[in-house]
């Protein structure tokens, strides 16, 4: 690429993202046309840019003449054909197909042979863009995420038609720009905004299941999951009805693929008028400065009958200390090796003397080995006699079942076993033991946050089982001290109890097991990388870390068999696993590095 000076960059729309990349090229030495055939909006874009690099100025970004020699290179244009000398020209547009295609074809004839022609567009197909076209081989998608000059991802789209060529100078520009690009293919949603989905989709339904509050669940995503902002949160400052718009076009570009479905109560906020915080009201209030109002919303779980059962209680301290001095972990999960840890850290002692945990192998049809485990964890339990077994398996209800049963003959009557949900609901795994009163459901993600730091989300639960019991009965004894215990040992190994309804895979697990598998989807199709997936929502979401890096810590088992545990228990098609995942689990095959590399997408 010859001098930056020499090379000129056309942007087409001066709306927020064509002002946002035109202010990204002049920062970084080119010369920029900006066009709009509205004067007065791309005034207002000129001196909006302007603005901006004098405050870049005063923060010491750029120095004064840096910021001076930028606002000369920008040039305000409107009329297309003072764009036909131009090396790349990006349009940012509205998201209409008419629009753009009228747009391409009168610069496909226009300008010079070599010219790039690139759209910014998020959802539109660019394979059906560039068809009208003389050269489609040109044409190629480069998708800012906004505020552009600060958002570091930038999505290079190939089309069908996209050459070799095409896609490697893209590729420059994008590096010339100081941003990050990830490849990927033509397909609704292309990576990011695909993958993304069901952060909001997800969190929208168990709200509207009753599983937990909108501020419950922004919490668990927040605290437990670490991401900056919870999906509730994320939809008030996007806006609602923007957020909506982008499921509703990838679900239908899809052909109504109901991993994509949008929800009626999304629809219910558009319809009122509760767009978030651009109009006071979204799934919280605001005052006029933007600032919240309303900053709690009911956490408690919610009994098939609608009432609300206060799962809130206190913890007797005595208890909390005797559980820690012999509590034990059992089972066969990233989680429960990272509990181990955590317990023998807080006990003081190594880990093989407080838990028993193996390495997840498929026990499908040996039926020899499965009852040499139960044999295991039953000697184990029993020769601790804890007063507190905690349990991580990963499998289907039969499995896991079996596993806790065995637990439940090694214990003491009044052991206390809380049990993950990732996998079946714990009242579906109480069906199998003989005292349900005594287990407790429980969830988290990993990491495992440090001691003395701030707290980690955790989730728990009660199976029905137990709800029913104290519908009729009123809250027992037994009940408070199962409920107290399981409490204080979560804020014993640094967590914040957060009680929930009952259901497979809980709040966290359910949410990022949805991200994953759907991730799973993007590399089986290939449309992107793995690499290009975890970074494009790194740094194209602000996630704290990519799907298939979260994939490798919480393992593929356990994202496997909850999502077919809830596919089981919901009875809905969008909670198919990927076949990526299943086909990992019945090979024994989780090293996610085996799925690195590869050929990397080409014209």
């Amino acid at each position: 690429m010859a001098d930056k000076a020499t090379q000129t960059v056309a942007v087409i729309g001066s709306g927020t993202m064509g002002a946002g990349i035109a202010q990204v090229a002049v920062q970084r030495g080119f010369s920029v046309r900006l066009y709009d055939a509205n004067p007065a909006v791309l005034e207002r874009a000129c001196e909006g840019i302007a603005a901006r690099l004098v405050r870049l100025v005063e923060k010491g970004h750029l120095t004064a003449a840096q910021g001076e020699a930028a606002k000369l290179r920008l040039q305000a244009v409107t009329r297309l054909e003072d764009l036909a000398d131009a090396h790349l020209i990006i349009e940012a547009v509205p998201e209409r197909m008419e629009i753009k295609r009228k747009l391409f074809t009168a610069l496909d004839s226009l300008c010079n042979p070599d010219t790039l022609l690139a759209s910014n567009t998020s959802s539109l197909s660019l394979t059906a863009l560039a068809a009208p076209l003389q050269h489609p081989q040109r044409v190629i998608g480069l998708h800012f995420f906004n505020p552009a000059p600060l958002m570091q991802l930038v999505e290079v789209v190939v089309g069908e038609d996209t050459n070799q060529a095409t896609l490697e100078r893209a590729l420059t520009w994008v590096r010339k720009f100081a941003k990050h690009p990830i490849v990927c293919r033509d397909t609704p949603g292309f990576v990011v905004n695909r993958v993304a989905r069901n952060f909001y989709g997800e969190a929208l339904r168990l709200v509207a299941e009753g599983t937990a509050g909108t501020a419950q669940v922004d919490a668990l995503v927040r605290q437990g999951l670490g991401f900056p902002v919870g999906p509730f949160e994320l939809m008030d400052l996007i806006g609602i009805d923007v957020n909506f718009d982008v499921t509703q076009s990838i679900y239908h570009a899809f052909h109504e693929e109901p991993r994509f479905r949008p929800h009626p109560l999304q629809a219910q906020m558009v319809a009122t008028g509760r767009l978030g915080k651009k109009t006071g009201r979204g799934f919280y209030r605001y005052d006029d400065s933007g600032k919240r109002l309303e900053d709690t919303i009911a956490v408690a779980a919610n009994n098939p009958d609608g009432e609300t059962i206060d799962l809130t209680m206190g913890r007797d301290e005595r208890d909390v200390q005797q559980l820690l001095v012999d509590a034990v972990v059992v089972g066969d999960t990233p989680l429960a090796s990272a509990l181990r840890a955590r317990l023998a850290e807080v006990q003081g002692v190594v880990e093989t003397e407080c838990g028993l945990v193996y390495s997840h192998e498929t026990l499908t049809g040996d039926s020899v080995a499965m009852r040499w485990r139960e044999e295991v964890l039953e000697s184990f339990v029993r020769g601790h006699q804890a007063h507190l077994v905690v349990a991580s398996f990963a499998g289907d209800g039969p499995y896991v079942g079996k596993l806790l049963r065995a637990v439940e003959r090694g214990a003491r009557d009044d052991t206390v076993l809380l049990t993950s949900l990732a996998g079946p609901s714990a009242t579906e795994l109480a069906a199998w033991l003989v005292q349900p009163s005594v287990l407790r459901g429980f969830g988290l993600s990993l990491p495992l946050r440090p001691l003395g730091g701030e707290l980690q989300a955790w989730e728990w639960t009660r199976p029905l089982q137990c709800l029913k019991q104290d519908l009729k009965q009123g809250l027992s004894k037994k009940a408070k001290r199962v409920d107290d215990m399981t409490q204080g040992f979560i804020r014993a190994l640094g967590g914040e109890p957060h009680a929930i309804r009952d259901g497979a895979g809980g709040v966290q697990l359910r949410i990022l097991s949805m991200l994953c598998s759907e991730a799973c989807e993007v590399l089986r199709a290939g449309t992107a990388s793995l690499e290009d997936v975890d970074l494009g929502m790194r740094l194209g979401t602000n996630w704290p870390q990519g799907p298939f890096a979260w994939l490798q810590v919480v393992g593929v088992p356990v994202v496997y068999h909850t999502l077919a545990a809830v596919w089981r228990e919901q009875g809905e098609d969008r909670y198919r696993p990927s076949p990526l995942l299943r086909q990992m689990v019945l090979a024994g095959e989780w090293d996610l590095s085996a799925l690195h590399g590869g050929d990397p997408i080409s014209c």
